[in-house]
C-alpha cells in the first residue's frame, strides 16, 4: 500500500510509535510502520529500504532507546541520502549520539516529552501535513511553565499535586496535636482552574465535556501520601445531558451549563489494531469519532447498541505505558441522554516543607507550587494555574 511517512522506532517505544501512527492516519496521512506492514515471507532488511525509498517524511521516534539503536542510525542514514525530510519526535529530553547528530541537523525538531503528549502528537500531524502539501510549518505551541504541565497526567502535576497541598483550607479541630503533615489520605473540597489552563485534552474535540465538567463544579479528586513519600493522585468529572442528530451531526447539550456543541461523527466497524490499542480497546469493538473543524478529532472504542452514537464507549491509556493511567467513558442511550466520565491518576514522590511542596511524578520533572495549612486536616495549595482544597480522610 502506497504511503506518505515512514515512522522509524525502538522497538521498546513500540506504544509511542503505535499512537503516533494513529494519530497521523486518523488525518488521512498514510503510514508505513514495521512490523505492521511487513508481509509474513518478506525480508525485513529489504521491506525497510523499499519502505523508506518509498516515503515522502520520515518520522523518527527519538528517545534514548533510539539513541543507542544501530537500526535507526542506518534508517536515518538511508532517508538522508535519498534526500526524504525527517522529522525527529523527541519523546525523551536526551541529545543524540554524534552519530546521529550530523543527520538530525534539520527545523523540524519536535519536542513531546512534556505533557500532554496528544497536543504533540496532533502539532506532529499538522507538521506533516504542511511538509505533504509543501507549505511552512505552523508556529509551535508556547512552552508550558514546568510546574504546569496540565494534560491526562499533568494535571495532577502542576495542578493535582499542587492540589494535594491544598486540602488544608478551613477546617481546624482545636486541641488537635497532629502535626501539619501530607501523611494520610485526602479528598478534594474544591478544585478550581485557572482561565489559562489548558485542558488535558486539548486540542481534542473532546474538550467541550471536560469544560462543562469545570463549570458545573462536577469535579472530584483524591491524594494520599505514605512516610516513604510516595503518592498516589487522581481526578476527574463528569458531564451529562441530552444528544440530539441531524445526519452525521451529534449535538450535545450539556445539562451543567446548557450549552450545546455540535460534532461531525462516524462509526468506524473495523479501526485498524494500532488504534484500538491506542485507545484501549479489546479485539471485536468498533471504534466512534468525534469531530468539530478547526479543533480536532477524538476517538473512543466500545459496542453500538443502536442508532447514532447509541452505546457505551471509552479509553483507556493505562494499558499504555507511555501515558499514566487516563480513563475516559461515554454512554448515550437510545433515548438521546449521554453521560461522559473523565478520570485521571498518577504516583510517584512528593515532599512539602516551608509552604513548598515539590512533586515528581513517575517517569516525569519534579515540579513545584505553594501550600498552606488550616489547622492539620485541611490545607489548600496552587501551582500550575490551578488550586486544590483537601481534606484529610485519614
Amino acid at each position: 500500500m502506497a504511503h506518505d511517512v515512514f515512522i522509524s522506532y525502538s522497538s521498546k517505544d513500540k506504544p509511542t510509535a503505535d499512537a503516533t501512527c494513529a494519530i497521523l492516519e486518523s488525518k488521512g496521512i498514510r503510514c508505513w510502520i514495521a512490523p505492521r506492514d511487513i508481509l509474513p515471507s518478506a525480508d525485513w532488511g529489504e521491506a525497510i529500504i523499499d519502505a523508506i525509498g518509498a516515503a515522502r517524511i520520515f518520522v523518527l521516534v527519538f528517545s534514548s532507546n533510539a539513541n543507542a539503536s544501530p537500526q535507526i542510525k542506518r534508517e536515518v542514514e538511508r532517508a538522508i541520502n535519498r534526500g526524504i525530510p525527517v522529522v525527529p519526535f523527541r519523546i525523551e529530553n536526551v541529545v543524540p549520539t554524534k552519530s546521529l547528530e550530523y543527520f538530525l541537523s534539520t527545523p523540524h525538531w519536535l519536542d513531546a516529552f512534556s505533557p500532554p503528549l496528544e497536543q504533540h502528537l496532533n502539532y506532529l500531524a499538522t507538521v506533516v501535513a504542511n511538509i505533504l502539501q509543501g507549505s511552512p510549518a505552523p508556529a509551535a505551541p508556547p512552552p508550558e511553565p514546568v510546574e504546569a504541565a496540565p494534560n491526562r497526567r499533568g494535571i495532577l502535576a502542576g495542578a493535582g499535586v499542587a492540589a494535594l497541598a491544598a486540602a488544608a483550607g478551613g477546617y481546624f479541630l482545636l486541641g488537635r496535636t497532629r502535626p501539619e503533615t501530607f501523611v494520610g489520605a485526602w479528598t478534594a473540597q474544591s478544585i478550581d482552574f485557572g482561565p489559562d489552563v489548558p485542558s488535558p485534552f486539548a486540542p481534542f474535540s473532546i474538550n467541550s465535556f471536560y469544560q462543562a465538567a469545570l463549570a458545573g463544579k462536577s469535579v472530584h479528586g483524591s491524594f494520599s501520601l505514605d512516610e516513604a513519600a510516595d503518592y498516589r493522585f487522581s481526578w476527574g468529572g463528569e458531564d451529562t445531558g441530552i444528544v440530539s442528530y441531524a445526519g452525521n451531526t451529534a449535538s450535545f447539550t450539556s445539562d451543567l451549563t446548557k450549552q450545546s456543541t455540535a460534532f461531525t461523527f462516524a462509526v468506524v466497524p473495523r479501526p485498524p489494531a494500532n488504534i484500538m490499542s491506542f485507545l484501549g480497546g479489546q479485539d471485536g469493538q468498533i471504534a466512534i469519532s468525534l469531530a468539530r473543524p478547526g479543533i480536532g478529532l477524538s476517538m473512543l472504542a466500545g459496542a453500538s447498541q443502536g442508532p447514532g452514537l447509541t452505546g457505551s464507549w471509552m479509553t483507556n491509556t493505562a494499558a499504555t505505558p507511555v501515558f499514566d493511567a487516563t480513563r475516559t467513558s461515554l454512554d448515550v442511550t437510545a433515548q438521546g441522554r449521554y453521560s461522559y466520565k473523565f478520570d485521571f491518576s498518577e504516583s510517584g514522590t512528593f515532599h512539602a516543607t516551608n509552604g513548598t511542596w515539590t512533586q515528581t511524578r513517575q517517569g516525569g520533572q519534579p515540579q513545584s507550587g505553594n501550600y498552606k495549612f488550616d489547622g492539620t486536616d485541611q490545607v489548600s495549595a496552587a501551582g500550575g494555574g490551578v488550586t486544590f482544597v483537601w481534606r484529610r480522610t485519614s
